[in-house]
């Protein structure tokens, strides 16, 4: 079948559901095809700061959440929430229709019978023509691949995450622990009264890994747990079931350029896809639900403005101009948390005692404290109202 539409997202996670959604709240239609047969939900649970639920709370989610989830920053926000249970609540955002599963993208091209539209090929042998296409993809983008943008590189770490379940209730405090070690970084918090996120990142350049079974990622996460006179880890990791289990290489890619190796046409990256981050400051989702608010709002005026319907520039034109300039306003802040992601990375696993020995006496007690982290959670993604 061929299908025409106004914006195809390709990439079902947490960033193009949120960008889906958005657009529907300022009156654009979209498709999001995803790959999967259902709603990807893998690493079982994500770091929502205040940032993040500042972008939810313009799509009405951030209480349904504030009503399961402990926040464990007082003042502030920052709450482990399980990520089928927020896929679910963005997609009952989506006109029905919206996702199409089983929808795994193979080619992309410009359209030879549509000009200013780019043609998606499917696996199934479907296409899709599209007068915007964004990836929210991933860190093994098909659209960034297309774009010609480098994949992104491996930081030399491994980690091992996990939802720990306690059906009588746990006896956690509501706050974020973490612990620093040779090489290794161990962390836990509590989700709600009767579930705990923990997590295990150690140095580790092997990619050799890739068919190691939940069982197998069990014993490795109880081996290295031993370093640590941390019963709390042990409890957690025989608590969590083994489909809660996940371990990934931690990737990352610092871009050098703000906007124009992330746009070709019509075509361009939002999320993960675009600016992959380690997890050192919980950070690489929230970012991903902001892009989806700010291009959502964007895409408005480009689309539905008096300003747009009067303009005598081509709708392709504007088109290209506005991802280039969501690029161009966005490129600050992913960059600059990118790169400090990726400090604070390296130097939490150091594996020399004078760097753990400044680790752990300068960098930890001055740079990776509340206050800082604040600055970078405290970004406002603006709102959704519109005015035609």
């Amino acid at each position: 079948m061929d299908h025409k539409e106004e914006i195809v997202i390709i990439g079902g996670g947490m960033g193009g559901l949120c960008f889906a959604a958005a657009l529907h709240r300022v009156g654009l239609k979209a498709v999001v095809l995803e790959q999967s047969d259902r709603l990807r939900a893998e690493g079982t649970s994500i770091t929502l700061w205040t940032n993040a639920m500042k972008a939810l709370e313009l799509l009405d989610i951030a209480d349904q959440l504030r009503n399961t989830y402990v926040n464990v920053l007082g003042p502030h926000e920052m709450r482990c929430v399980e990520r089928k249970v927020l896929l679910e609540a963005l997609a009952a955002q989506i006109p029905k229709g919206t996702i199409r599963l089983n929808s795994q993208v193979t080619s992309i091209k410009k359209s030879e019978t549509s000009p200013n539209f780019t043609d998606l090929e499917l696996q199934d042998g479907s296409t899709y023509s599209a007068k915007v296409v964004v990836g929210f993809d991933g860190v093994n983008s098909i659209v960034g691949s297309w774009l010609g943008l480098k994949k992104p590189n491996s930081v030399g770490q491994l980690e091992i995450r996990g939802m720990a379940e306690f059906p009588n209730a746990h006896n956690f405090s509501n706050l974020f622990r973490i612990f620093y070690g040779n090489q290794v970084v161990i962390g836990f918090n509590s989700m709600t009264p009767t579930k705990v996120f923990w997590l295990l990142i150690w140095t580790d350049w092997s990619e050799g890994w890739r068919n190691t079974t939940p069982e197998q990622i069990k014993l490795e996460a109880l081996e290295h747990a031993k370093d640590f006179q941390v019963p709390e880890l042990q409890l957690c990791i025989n608590n969590t079931a083994l489909e809660h289990f996940t371990k990934n290489t931690i990737r990352q890619r610092i871009n050098e350029k703000s906007n124009c190796d992330q746009v070709v046409g019509n075509v361009t990256v939002c999320g993960d896809a675009s600016h992959p981050t380690t997890p050192s400051l919980g950070q690489g989702g929230c970012m991903a639900l902001e892009d989806g608010i700010i291009l959502a709002r964007k895409l408005h005026q480009t689309f539905k403005s008096k300003e747009s319907q009067i303009s005598e520039v081509p709708e392709h034109e504007r088109i290209h101009q506005t991802l280039l300039d969501f690029h161009q306003e966005r490129y600050p802040r992913t960059n600059a948390l990118t790169r400090k992601a990726a400090m604070v990375g390296s130097s939490v696993t150091s594996n020399t005692f004078i760097k753990r020995f400044l680790r752990d006496w300068f960098f930890i007690p001055r740079g990776v404290h509340a206050g800082n982290y604040m600055e970078d959670t405290l970004f406002d993604v603006g709102n959704l109202k519109v005015t035609n």
